[in-house]
């Protein structure tokens, strides 16, 4: 080898150490982040306080949209009741 190749390879040497350690630093913060960012997709990462007050609002919503939906249904189960006694007694005569 040449004096100046040596030169040269030696200001590469460096500079592919300090990149490569660059590269091997970003993969383990993209590999870190990819867990994160699955781990919060999957809900392991909400706090317990979150969920239990999300239950809670999904319970009492969930009770309003019933007695909504039981205010809403009664007359048509009234004349369902009223066309099944309608039914059996015409079967009777």
């Amino acid at each position: 080898m040449k004096e100046g190749d040596i030169a040269q390879l030696e200001k590469l040497l460096p500079l592919a150490d300090k990149y490569g350690l660059a590269y091997i630093v970003a993969f383990i913060l993209m590999i870190v982040l990819m867990v994160l960012l699955r781990a919060i997709v999957k809900g392991n990462l909400v706090p317990r306080e979150m969920l239990d007050r999300a239950e809670e609002d999904r319970d009492r919503l969930q009770a309003i949209l019933d007695k909504e939906r039981s205010e809403f249904m009664q007359p048509t189960l009234d004349v369902l009741k009223k066309l099944k006694i309608d039914h059996t007694e015409d079967r009777g005569s």
